[in-house]
């Protein structure tokens, strides 16, 4: 049996005790083209947040060329690739990395790449990478191992609450006339992930009631997992934490963070199989 080795890229998070045991590609965020951050080069959270407030971030998905040297690197040691990837639907990342894979399938075709498109992103993805190494660590192959994943896509959900609309109008997600009316009027927008794009799921008057949303979400059916994820707002973060029953929490990835802004906080959910 092949041994494989798991990649994500820089849009997943990953619970801290998992993190060490995936190979991350990274993705790029900057607020001046002449100084690209995200992999070498890394902005203290602070930092971000603090320059985020001033001066809208920009962002890129994964580098081909260091895709590449990263894969060669386990291929030339012999060992096969799964890489599970946000979703195709959000970034070009997944594009990229097949791309890169399909040219190195025929430079090495006696190893074995696997490029899942998780139809997710930050902790949702995530948990389908814990799936994955908890199913290396059984003694699944990589074939086993890439088939059982694709059959959990259906199973995650990601629920965002966002209490200021500035960045999402910023993003283009929403225009500036509705960004507007939300803030006169305290309006708050839960965000969903739906086959693998990022959707408005509900709106509510004032945070909590939205946090109690994401509560009752939460609650409407058995969880096999389920995740709390921390942007920059430790308030809301810990309001959300005490509302549900988490098994694990996540600090969302500053590339997924500059598009919703630090006043953010949400769930990952892995439902439990009964349920389908």
């Amino acid at each position: 049996m092949n041994e494989f080795m798991i990649f994500t890229d820089g849009d997943v998070d990953l619970p801290d005790a998992w993190k060490d045991e995936v190979t991350f590609l990274p993705q790029y965020y900057y607020f001046e083209e002449d100084t690209i951050y995200g992999d070498e080069l890394v902005l203290p959270r602070e930092e971000f947040f603090e320059r985020l407030v001033r001066q809208r971030a920009y962002t890129a998905g994964v580098n081909p060329a260091l895709v590449r040297t990263r894969f060669e690197e386990v291929l030339q040691a012999e060992k096969d690739i799964l890489c599970i990837a946000v979703s195709s639907g959000i970034s070009g990342s997944y594009n990229t990395i097949c791309m890169v894979a399909d040219a190195l399938r025929e430079e090495y075709p006696e190893r074995s790449i696997e490029v899942i498109d998780s139809l997710s992103a930050t902790l949702g993805s995530g948990l389908l990478c814990v799936d994955a190494l908890e199913m290396k660590k059984e003694g699944k192959t990589l074939p086993e191992t890439a088939a059982e994943v694709r059959r959990r896509l259906h199973l995650i959900d990601v629920y965002f609450v966002v209490d200021d609309f500035k960045y999402l109008v910023q993003g283009g997600r929403v225009s500036p006339a509705v960004g507007k009316i939300g803030d006169i009027l305290d309006i708050k927008v839960t965000l969903t992930i739906k086959d693998g794009h990022i959707e408005p799921y509900k709106k509510n008057r004032g945070i909590n009631p939205t946090l109690k949303n994401i509560k009752q979400i939460s609650e409407s059916r058995k969880t096999a997992r389920l995740g709390v994820i921390y942007v920059g707002n430790e308030e809301m973060f810990q309001k959300c934490k005490s509302l549900v029953k988490s098994d694990c929490e996540a600090k969302l990835n500053l590339i997924v963070a500059s598009h919703v802004g630090p006043n953010t906080t949400g769930v990952a959910i892995e439902w439990a199989e009964e349920n389908n």
